[in-house]
């Protein structure tokens, strides 16, 4: 029963017809692939590609002008991210829409990409799971809201609205579109390997001097990633306003988790 709906419309509990379910204790979670955490897909899906894809899709390579599946970082995702939303080879229903979605219309059912893979290509079944289950958790990118470059393009570009404002006149790429999917570039950033970047294509034959004041940026903004990464499980990476939102989290969670240990135990516990 939802809840939305009538709470008397479920079935009794009780009778000759219990459910099985209700006749045992319930199961214990077994875990996935490790400890409980927030779901990441540079950590979580990120190595299945590079594992099995970049030997062909990546920059360079004999399959990158068809798709980039390497994980370099760019402004605000990372390469193959970028690419598998912006050429639609996977389908989910990001932040909406509102109306109720039919079974199998969105997800690993009726994304592209594991339609190609169960067809050409052979993943072990760790891999495998780990691309469904993500496609099936509407495809997040980041674990968390927490930033590091709050006040950065996107809010996680550790480039500054003013170096990015730099870098477009240096290349002649509105980068400010990179937070519209609807006019995406593609990837033009790679703050892994600086040089391959293809905002720089062609670049240093045009201008050598605006080729290095650009490669010179990016360099900057890598190096900004290497000091102080995406905080996916470090707070003291978070920027000083995260930082009090997640010490105000973790206080309310510590009075939580005590409310619901008095529950069980049935002591009393008042409000501090």
């Amino acid at each position: 029963v939802g809840c939305h709906e009538n709470r008397n419309s479920a079935p009794p509990i009780n009778g000759p017809a219990r459910a099985l379910a209700l006749q045992r204790p319930p199961s214990k979670l077994d875990g996935w692939y490790g400890a409980p955490r927030f779901f990441s897909y540079e950590r979580e899906v990120q190595p299945v590609f590079d594992k099995y894809c970049i030997e062909c899709h990546d920059y360079g390579k004999s399959a990158a002008d068809k798709l980039i599946l390497a994980g370099d970082p760019d402004l605000v995702f990372n390469a193959s991210y970028n690419e598998l939303l912006r050429k639609g080879l996977i389908h989910v229903v990001g932040a909406g829409p509102a109306q109720v979605q039919s079974a199998f219309s969105w997800g690993s059912h009726a994304s592209k990409l594991v339609k190609r893979i169960q067809e050409n290509y052979h993943l072990d079944a760790e891999s495998f799971d780990r691309i469904v289950t993500w496609l099936d958790l509407n495809a997040p990118y980041y674990p968390s809201y927490g930033s590091a470059y709050p006040d950065n393009p996107g809010g996680r570009s550790p480039l500054s609205a003013g170096e990015v404002a730099r870098l477009t006149e240096l290349t002649g790429i509105k980068f400010v579109d990179y937070l519209d999917w609807a006019k995406a570039l593609g990837p033009q950033i790679s703050f892994a390997r600086p040089d391959l970047s293809p905002c720089l294509a062609g670049l240093s034959d045009r201008s050598p001097g605006a080729y290095q004041e650009a490669l010179a940026i990016i360099r900057t903004g890598g190096e900004r990633l290497a000091q102080r990464p995406h905080p996916y499980d470090d707070p003291a990476q978070l920027c000083a306003t995260d930082q009090e939102r997640e010490k105000k989290y973790q206080a309310r969670r510590a009075i939580e988790l005590a409310n619901r240990e008095a529950v069980r135990s049935g002591t009393k516990r008042y409000d501090q």
